[in-house]
């Protein structure tokens, strides 16, 4: 996948160097169920709780992890829940207070999944295979990769800077042990992805994942499908492990690993197979939008009614 078909709007440092929070999710996505204009309102840190940053930062987030999108023009623009969000936060939705491992696992999918509109996360992650990183060199590789892709404006490197921190400091700290405070602070350090052994250092976590079920991980791999507008019933689970964008990048699990979380997926689920094709492992399905639902409703362990006519890649501009 090409990264600007990954990112076609891309945005830099609109976090106002907020990292997401607990709760942040779940409280936009109340508030805006009242009022879609709720983040331009002159009262918006009183309804939020949160200074006048924050606000921005908690659109952006909700945005970017695709809880909720822009509607209408863009002078008069609401904000408004996605098919996504619906099923996950409102009060009887899946998991509206992230008390489950599987819903980090997905929230942390879907803000890199496409379209995604946090490019330097997203080069970090899909080409960076090195497993410990310098966060300068990281930065700089940035900086030049940005700046040559035409169809982009290039953004300053001040802003490339703070996205390299914000995404260091969501997903690590460089405390040996978390303590319930740090995890209320950014819950997808649960996640174990990252590890910052000193100040100018990271390392990818590869291999097996604290919490990372096999049907959250079929789900993912079938969004990914989906995302990528493929149109067959099966994909090799070497793409699905090694593609730009793909799923083994974003979890950082290998081809081996993936195949056997996909294989229990397999024993969990009659939505989909795993077949030998052309020498070849592959995953095997009827609809890739059926079988995402059917695995979201046996991840979560219940029906929920689903938004008419819901579209599993629900563009969120």
């Amino acid at each position: 996948m090409l990264i600007t078909d990954a990112i076609p709007t891309p945005t830099f440092s609109h976090h106002e160097t907020f990292h997401l929070r607990y709760g942040w999710l779940k409280r936009a996505y109340d508030q805006v169920q009242n009022d879609g204009q709720i983040f331009t309102r002159a009262d918006a840190t009183v309804r939020l709780g949160v200074g006048k940053n924050m606000v921005r930062a908690i659109k952006f987030w909700s945005i970017a992890s695709k809880i909720l999108r822009v509607e209408g023009p863009i002078k008069n623009a609401s904000v408004v829940p996605t098919d996504m969000g619906k099923m996950m936060f409102s009060d009887d939705g899946f998991d509206p207070y992230l008390e489950k491992p599987d819903t980090l696992w997905l929230l942390h999918w879907l803000l890199f999944a496409p379209p995604c509109r946090i490019p330097v996360w997203w080069i970090i992650m899909n080409e960076f295979p090195a497993t410990n990183i310098s966060i300068e060199n990281v930065t700089e590789s940035i900086i030049t990769r940005v700046t040559n892709i035409s169809e982009w404006s290039t953004p300053s490197p001040k802003s490339i800077k703070k996205d390299v921190g914000v995404f260091i400091h969501t997903y690590t700290t460089r405390q040996d042990k978390l303590s319930i405070e740090h995890y209320l602070d950014c819950p997808f350090r649960q996640l174990h992805m990252i590890k910052q052994s000193s100040r100018d250092n990271m390392r990818f976590v590869f291999g097996k994942k604290h919490g990372l079920s096999p049907l959250i991980t079929a789900f993912t791999c079938l969004d990914f499908i989906n995302r990528a507008g493929i149109k067959s019933n099966s994909m090799p689970i070497s793409r699905l492990a090694t593609e730009t964008g793909s799923v083994g990048n974003i979890f950082k699990i290998n081809e081996n690993d993936l195949a056997n979380l996909l294989e229990d997926a397999c024993n969990e689920s009659k939505s989909i197979k795993l077949r030998n094709i052309n020498g070849a492992q592959h995953l095997v399905f009827d609809s890739a939008k059926n079988a995402s639902l059917d695995m979201l409703c046996s991840i979560y362990g219940k029906k929920i009614t689903v938004p008419k006519r819901y579209n599993p890649v629900e563009i969120a501009p």
